[in-house]
């Protein structure tokens, strides 16, 4: 509180300018391409519908994810509607008694998605001017989701105790919503899209302010300097800090710093700790191991950067903004290569080991009473 308040008195030109950011950002790209999928996800779930998706693609939900039916439409959702979409859709199975925290907390390790409206539209065709740009990165970000989605079978307790936890539950405490009408269920997916934006909005302009004052007053050099000395090259470490807060501006860092597209991927999958601290608002109702979710935001942006990478050796879009790899100093090459692929998999080693008794890292993770 007293740190924004002296931000505020000392920097009142750069604060200023900051929330004049964020407030553009959260008009022309925030309401637009999230509001619509917040409403449609929450009446997804209030209408019951997705109950019968849950039926058609029951079979693709269990063999692949190991979640039940009714699971369907939040993971589809979250795939197509945006960073927080896929947390809002399990905010509500979890509030209506239809999944349990297990299976709540299961989803949020992959349930967490750019979605085409970002990508696509805001990323590669106004930043980029090349849609094909933002489908490589759209298709990277989902095959990168659906293997976080498989790794986690093996993370959490088998879904067969987990399902019998959610059918243990009495009837008269199971979720009411089936018997509201279609009116009433589109009214309250308003009034959920609505607080959902407004609180999502708020994030953006705080992140905006403090990411501006920091630009503004050398803080955001500073820190590029140190990863200079770290043997950094000076255009990847301008867009550490924006990487690690804010995903918008990350995006626009790096289109204007000419940096290869699995860069982008990589900013994409990780989201930024204004993401994320948005989907743990959302999320306050559900115990959400913090360290565990943040771990695998880092597999994800791992793994999409080399999806793309390797997508990009076998057609490379035509795009100025971004370098190739004979002009770039940043260009993978096969050692760097091979590198990533040896982190993905000690990567994925670590997450598998998480559960196992001898694991010395199993205080880091401390269990609920689900076993989790």
């Amino acid at each position: 509180m007293f740190l924004f308040l002296a931000i505020l008195l000392i920097f009142p030109s750069s604060a200023s300018e900051g929330i004049k950011n964020g407030l553009n950002y959260s008009a022309n790209l925030l309401l637009p391409s999230l509001f619509p999928f917040m409403v449609l996800s929450s009446f997804v779930i209030r209408s019951g519908f997705s109950e019968y998706t849950g039926k058609v693609f029951s079979p693709v939900t269990k063999f692949i994810f190991g979640l039940p039916p009714i699971c369907s439409s939040a993971i589809i959702l979250s795939f197509v509607g945006g960073f927080p979409v896929g947390a809002k859709c399990v905010q509500l199975l979890y509030d209506d008694k239809k999944i349990t925290q297990t299976q709540a907390q299961r989803m949020m390790l992959f349930c967490v998605c750019s979605g085409p409206a970002f990508l696509i539209t805001a990323v590669g065709t106004i930043m980029l001017k090349n849609i094909t740009v933002g489908i490589i990165l759209y298709i990277s970000q989902v095959l990168s989701c659906i293997i976080l989605g498989i790794i986690s079978k093996y993370i959490y307790i088998p879904e067969k105790q987990a399902q019998e936890n959610i059918n243990n539950i009495p009837v008269s405490e199971k979720s009411e919503n089936k018997n509201q009408s279609i009116v009433s269920a589109f009214i309250l997916s308003c009034s959920d899209g609505a607080t959902s934006v407004i609180s999502m909005t708020a994030l953006v302009l705080i992140f905006s302010l403090f990411i501006n004052v920091a630009e503004k007053n050398g803080i955001t050099q500073f820190i590029s300097h140190i990863f200079i000395l770290l043997g950094m090259n000076s255009s990847m470490s301008d867009v550490i800090l924006s990487v690690i807060l804010e995903v918008t501006g990350a995006c626009s860092k790096i289109c204007d710093g000419g940096l290869p597209l699995w860069v982008m991927s990589f900013a994409v999958g990780f989201g930024g700790m204004c993401v994320h601290l948005q989907i743990f608002d959302i999320l306050r109702n559900i115990k959400i191991n913090k360290i565990r979710f943040i771990l695998f935001r880092f597999v994800n942006a791992v793994i999409s950067a080399v999806i793309t990478y390797i997508i990009c050796i076998f057609y490379n879009p035509v795009s100025e903004t971004f370098a190739t790899s004979e002009n770039s100093s940043f260009a993978l090459t096969y050692g760097s290569v091979v590198g990533t692929f040896a982190l993905i998999f000690m990567s994925i080693i670590f997450l598998l080991s998480l559960e196992k008794p001898h694991f010395s890292f199993k205080k880091s993770f401390p269990r609920n009473e689900n076993g989790c």
